[in-house]
């Protein structure tokens, strides 16, 4: 049970984020083991749950389209039947993954980067590659010789 962390798709970290930032009050998280065993739909291992209620607002598949599971959510938001108010918030769900992941992306780039000012060394590795101080690829590590 202390990997299960290991096995969960980064979409699904991002959509728990995404979630927890729509309604502080919502969160993402996976069905424990031995209640699913009492689920009729066995592949609906992750769940929506307020804990304000403390009640759970949906189940979703671990297959589904996180876009799929959060456009669900949102909708469930509107009243029934709102054909505008489902295509909405579907195209919402898509932009909030996608900020999301834009705003990790950038946060990776701003870390290389500070790291790459800092560095007073010639040679530095990232991603297993050797780079000089002028960006030159020198080859995985194991093909440079100090």
């Amino acid at each position: 049970m202390s990997d299960v962390h290991a096995w969960v798709s980064q979409e699904f970290e991002r959509l728990a984020r995404v979630i927890n930032d729509y309604d502080e009050h919502l969160f993402l998280e996976m069905v424990p083991f031995n209640q699913i065993q009492n689920l009729t739909d066995k592949s609906k291992v992750f769940r929506i749950v307020d804990d304000r209620t403390n009640s759970i607002v949906l189940y979703a598949d671990s297959l589904a389209n996180p876009k799929d599971i959060l456009a669900r959510l949102w909708s469930m938001d509107l009243k029934h039947g709102d054909v505008i108010g489902r295509l909405d918030a579907a195209n919402n769900a898509e932009k909030a993954l996608n900020l999301s992941k834009e705003l990790e992306q950038r946060e990776a780039e701003m870390d290389f980067s500070a790291f790459i000012i800092k560095n007073t060394k010639s040679r530095w590795e990232h991603q297993g590659k050797i780079y000089d101080d002028e960006f030159r690829n020198l080859g995985p590590k194991t093909t440079v010789i100090d």
